[in-house]
């Protein structure tokens, strides 16, 4: 498991989110034949919302991100990407728990 943190977002990380984004949803983008290459990284400028949004660092650097924006008393699921090294190493659950559990207050539950 790759060892990480999750801190709160400021706007000084648009651009490695944006970057992110771009790899990490390539791949099915690609297969679809929508990716490209300026609106992926674009879309995300346009709705990124600091306030509602976790970054999760591996190594010092920007690895994930988790937003969820909060409406009519539930949250929305906004962004949740997490860069191939940390989805390999199973990190994907527990940072979802961590975001959850500071939003909610709640641990997250399965099924």
């Amino acid at each position: 498991m790759v060892d990480w943190r999750l801190r709160p977002a400021s706007a000084a990380d648009v651009e490695a989110v944006a970057e992110l984004r771009a790899v990490v949803l390539r791949p099915d983008l690609e297969r679809l034949g929508r990716y490209d290459d300026q609106r992926v990284r674009q879309r995300l400028r346009d709705g990124f919302t600091p306030a509602h949004t976790w970054t999760i660092e591996a190594n010092g650097a920007v690895a994930g991100c988790v937003a969820l924006r909060p409406a009519d008393g539930a949250y929305w699921l906004e962004h949740f990407y997490l860069a191939r090294p940390c989805r390999a190493g199973g990190s994907g659950p527990p940072c979802w728990a961590a975001c959850w559990s500071g939003v909610t207050g709640k641990t997250p539950r399965s099924g």
